[in-house]
């Protein structure tokens, strides 16, 4: 058969940088038909957004299915718009996705309706009945159990450490004369605290005819560049009767920090009287989901139990008012992890200026989000924040050992388990993504690779990565 009788996909990344990820793929079948589905269709996030901004080129009634890899709202967010303007076949995702799928949406949705009041005055872009035909569009994925979703093309989610619930996804398309094999990671990290993460088949690791989609957001930073200091500090911290400030995400990393206290506690490293206090509504759903329905979620037996001692759920204006009336020893986990909405916009201001106080972020902070510009602001000097102006003498501290995304020395070690006939990288800011596509060039076999989010379509085939087209 000549290549050019061959099925190909064109493979389309939207998202320029680490947030509202939406990649488009259209399979071209040797017989003229096309398919079309999407991987994510997520908001972007951050400070320089404004209410629900997302990519709203894609014709949503020229997609035949959606596949979801995760439930963090750059991934998911922009859903129920989407059923708005007319989608209405399948979305894919793991059973454990499916079971918290509705958190995020629906606190977006309340964050939306707020915002359409004065003196924001914003668009209210979809309703609740949208979020239902979301839910009820969603199909539920057993990890490792192949879904046909075309004849010709067959979908398996396997699991991801990035979060409970997240997947990696692999499309394998066949005709009688020709195969292609897309492997999409996702927001991918090996492993996960909650989870006992097995490697995938060897049959996948044996694939021909293979290209790997792989996120990018840690791409420049290498393992041994991370300092695993934070059970330290924390420590230290409460050893000293400090009052630390902990922005955390929702969901996955919130968790994550109250069961790693917890551990601290259990081992008598910190007093179990030192009290924690827990605030974001969706914080709050996501940690009772984990607890009510850790079966299904996939959470290890032995994290199933992962409350810190002498916690507190802050879930009113009142709580939050006596705790921020506490300046002596406390943990605040509080969303929203970048500091720039929910709780920690109303915790970080007041304690920036109090020299007690431990500012400690978890997460990546892009340049316009509040904790970054709160890190980079001088010791001693006035800050303005939320138009207020603040000296700032809280003690700042930001670790990356809780990162949820691969660094790029773990990324090549899992390119190198296939053997692919290339790789497209999405999801990182373009120079991250830069540096990353270099190391897979020096690093690994691979030499056909592209970079998602620049305005190129990638048409791959069998042999991998057959040209760029410039849209």
């Amino acid at each position: 058969m000549s290549r050019g009788k061959q099925p190909y996909v064109d493979i389309r990344g939207y998202n320029t940088g680490v947030t509202g990820s939406a990649i488009r793929n259209t399979v071209h079948f040797s017989n003229g038909e096309k398919y079309r589905f999407l991987v994510d269709y997520g908001m972007y996030q951050g400070e320089g957004y404004k209410g629900i901004v997302y990519n709203d080129s894609v014709n949503p009634k020229k997609i035949n299915a959606v596949l979801l890899t995760h439930t963090h709202l750059d991934h998911d967010g922009a859903l129920p718009i989407f059923m708005k303007k007319g989608y209405d076949k399948n979305i894919y995702m793991s059973e454990a996705s499916n079971c918290l799928l509705d958190i995020g949406l629906m606190d977006s949705y309340r964050i939306m309706v707020r915002d359409s009041k004065p003196p924001k005055n914003g668009p209210i872009l979809y309703s609740t009945g949208d979020i239902d035909r979301v839910m009820k569009n969603s199909v539920k994925c057993k990890y490792e159990q192949s879904v046909k979703i075309h004849e010709n093309i067959t979908v398996t989610f396997f699991n991801n450490g990035h979060l409970v619930g997240a997947s990696m996804i692999l499309v394998q398309i066949k005709e009688y004369n020709g195969s292609i094999n897309l492997l999409y990671t996702g927001d991918y990290k090996p492993n996960n605290i909650f989870l006992d993460l097995k490697d995938l088949p060897d049959w996948v690791y044996n694939l021909e005819n293979l290209t790997i989609v792989t996120e990018s957001t840690y791409g420049s930073t290498e393992s041994k560049d991370i300092s695993y200091e934070w059970e330290r500090n924390i420590i230290l911290a409460c050893q000293q009767k400090r009052l630390i400030v902990l922005p955390a995400l929702g969901q996955g990393r919130a968790q994550e920090l109250m069961y790693r206290i917890r551990m601290l506690q259990n081992e008598g490293k910190i007093p179990r009287d030192y009290p924690v206090r827990v605030d974001g509504n969706t914080t709050i759903q996501y940690t009772l989901r984990y607890l009510d329905r850790g079966d299904v979620l996939g959470i290890k037996n032995e994290a199933r139990n992962f409350l810190p001692m002498n916690v507190q759920f802050i879930n009113s204006p009142e709580d939050r008012n006596f705790v921020l009336s506490k300046n002596s020893r406390q943990i605040i986990i509080a969303t929203s992890g970048m500091g720039t909405n929910g709780p920690s916009a109303s915790y970080i201001p007041y304690y920036l200026s109090k020299e007690n106080a431990i500012i400690y972020f978890t997460c990546y902070l892009p340049p316009e989000s509040t904790g970054y510009n709160v890190l980079k602001a001088e010791y001693g000097k006035e800050f303005c924040i939320g138009g207020k102006t603040i000296i700032k003498k809280a003690e700042m501290l930001q670790t990356r050992e809780s990162s949820s995304h691969a660094t790029a020395d773990q990324i090549i070690k899992f390119i190198n388990r296939f053997s692919p006939r290339s790789v497209l990288i999405t999801h990182g800011e373009p120079m991250t993504k830069k540096t990353l596509d270099d190391k897979i060039h020096t690093e690994t076999s691979v030499h056909k690779t592209g970079v998602l989010g620049l305005g190129y379509v990638y048409r791959v085939n069998s042999y991998g990565i057959d040209k760029a087209i410039k849209k």
